[in-house]
């Protein structure tokens, strides 16, 4: 269980250079790892590895995924459909008009289970024989994995929440939720090997759609730490003084509102907080004017909206820390594995989080974070206190954090430990 109240602490020992990761000499089916040949699916329109792309969390989770594979010898084949649509379908914008009308989502969940199944083949023309496996992440009403599997090809099926719940209770972007339920409940049970990113998830997973435990693996979010580097970007401030900043899409579970209450009366206090908010969303609208009516909006806290990817670091290099606010969700869970905590941390930055299992496991391993329970805004206001109080540690806690996340928390280091478990489960399917 975590200290409720913890201060950051520099670690007494000395962490010399970095250990070089063994040889990946990973071997299956008689290939050896440089021979092995990926096919890289993702079906989501919105989904796209383009700059321009809104979805900037995916987008980088993508790319990070990928580069990991081939860092480790593996050649990659994309089908990512969000790279061949249209621009304004993954462009800035697209999830607003998405969850706007009623009658736009429709026609949207229409297009998307038309396009799943007509790209499904067209992923089978284009990657035939090209691939050992298909690693695909998961998609609303659409997969494509399930064509290689029909034909042999071991599908690794990625997911990040119950997509079927996630998209009709939080982000309103789905209408033909039973449908959506259907098709989630296929492609988890026929995949060969699927990936959750959480415990809880893997738990509310089995609860809720009866997929055997043993073909799941729990593997939390990563980094492109080769990305997100502090010495290759520079910081972008948006205030002189002490800032807690926050990257990623604003949704209502992102708890964004809190940390505004909590600054807000932090500065009455006298102490000079300042948050900068890096993300656009539904939220945002509703957050802007509620910082607006506590005073702190322009002068304490400012929203940047959407940023480009290659930018994200720079802003972060800019933040004094990084917040994660996650609360409970209306689905009664909180099953996430937040791509920001190891975002901030791989640029050198402490972490302000939540205490769910990602934050809790960061902080231990990095003692480089303030942790507050979920939902309590004095709580949150204690853990700034105790950041600003540590501040002059950070340079050096942050150094020792990226140091720690390179050993453990990289996409690289999560693929050395998932490739193995995956032949394993391939071995008792078919020894």
């Amino acid at each position: 269980m975590y200290q409720r109240h913890r201060t950051l602490s520099i670690r007494d020992a000395t962490i010399g250079p970095l250990d070089k990761p063994p040889p990946y000499n990973y071997k299956w089916g008689g290939l050896d790892a440089a021979k092995k040949r990926l096919g890289y699916l993702s079906a989501a329109p919105r989904v796209s590895t383009r700059p321009d792309a809104e979805a900037g969390g995916p987008r980088a989770h993508v790319l990070g995924v990928i580069r990991a594979f081939e860092s480790l010898g593996w050649s990659v084949n994309r089908f990512i459909v969000g790279d061949r649509m249209p621009k304004g379908v993954a462009g800035g914008g697209s999830e607003k008009a998405l969850s706007g009308s009623r009658v736009r989502t429709l026609a949207a969940d229409l297009a998307r289970l038309s396009l799943g199944g007509l790209n499904a083949f067209r992923a089978r023309r284009e990657l035939s024989g090209k691939v050992d496996w298909v690693y695909e992440r998961y998609a609303v009403l659409q997969s494509l994995g399930w064509v290689f599997g029909r034909s042999g090809i071991p599908w690794i099926l990625e997911t990040s929440g119950l997509y079927s719940d996630e998209a009709k209770t939080e982000r309103n972007s789905l209408v033909l939720t039973g449908v959506a339920r259907r098709l989630e409940v296929f492609a988890y049970g026929r995949c060969d090997v699927l990936v959750c990113v959480s415990q809880p998830l893997k738990e509310l997973v089995v609860r809720k759609t009866g997929v055997r435990e043993d073909k799941i693996l729990v593997v939390p979010n990563g980094v492109d730490a080769a990305f997100f580097d502090p010495t290759l970007h520079e910081p972008r401030r948006l205030f002189e003084g002490f800032t807690v900043g926050f990257v990623g899409s604003l949704l209502a579970w992102q708890g964004l509102d809190r940390l505004l209450h909590a600054v807000a009366a932090l500065r009455a206090e006298g102490l000079p907080v300042h948050v900068a908010v890096v993300g656009d969303g539904p939220a945002r609208e509703g957050w802007e004017r509620l910082a607006r009516e506590l005073g702190i909006l322009g002068e304490a806290v400012r929203f940047v909206g959407r940023a480009p990817l290659d930018e994200v670091p720079g802003y972060i290099a800019g933040f004094d820390a990084g917040f994660s606010g996650q609360q409970g969700m209306k689905i009664g869970a909180m099953y996430h594995s937040p791509l920001k905590l190891y975002e901030y941390l791989s640029m050198g930055k402490p972490i302000v989080a939540t205490a769910y299992d990602d934050a809790r496991t960061l902080v231990r391993d990095t003692d480089a974070g303030f942790l507050f329970e979920p939902g309590d805004t004095e709580d949150l206001q204690r853990a700034l206190r105790e950041a600003y109080s540590s501040r002059e540690a950070f340079p050096e806690a942050g150094r020792r954090a990226r140091e720690e996340v390179l050993r453990r928390h990289s996409w690289e280091a999560r693929l050395r430990e998932t490739i193995p478990k995956v032949e394993e489960i391939l071995r008792r399917r078919d020894p």
